[in-house]
């Protein structure tokens, strides 16, 4: 096969790059129906969730399969206890023990982008800091042996 010198490249182009170009909109593609399917889905039980009477306080896991709910039934708060097979009220609760907290914020995802990277980089500065100590304290005790 002759090829003219100004083809190869387009050729490299065509057959390399493209299909590389176009899994990458794919792989976008499919990332923006996943989240649009898990924001469609999270609507969708928080709107069932708020319309009965009953409401999950609080849960803690003990173990892989017991723990304790705070529940509120028609305005009333129960401690509840579960394991595998079995459910049990173990204390109806005062609203005056309970410590419960206002509605939460809502965080969007580049609010809490920015606050794991700012920690992050808090945390790689003070490493980096700490180093820096140690790496002067160990030269002081060299001289100090000396």
């Amino acid at each position: 096969m002759n090829f003219a010198l100004g083809a190869l490249p387009l050729l490299s182009f065509v057959s390399d790059i493209l299909p590389l170009f176009f899994s990458l909109i794919a792989i976008v593609f499919v990332l923006y129906l996943c989240y649009a399917f898990s924001k469609f889905m999270a609507n969708r039980v928080n709107n069932v969730s708020k319309s009965g009477n009953i409401r999950v306080v609080e849960r803690v896991a003990l173990t892989q399969d017991k723990g304790l709910v705070i529940v509120e039934v028609c305005k009333k708060y129960y401690l509840v206890g579960f394991a595998n097979n079995n459910i049990e009220i173990l204390k109806e609760l005062d609203q005056s023990e309970l410590n419960i907290p206002g509605p939460l914020q809502k965080d969007t995802f580049l609010d809490v982008l920015n606050s794991t990277l700012k920690s992050r980089w808090d945390v790689k500065t003070s490493d980096t800091f700490f180093r820096r100590a140690n790496k002067t304290d160990d030269a002081e005790d060299k001289k100090e042996k000396k």
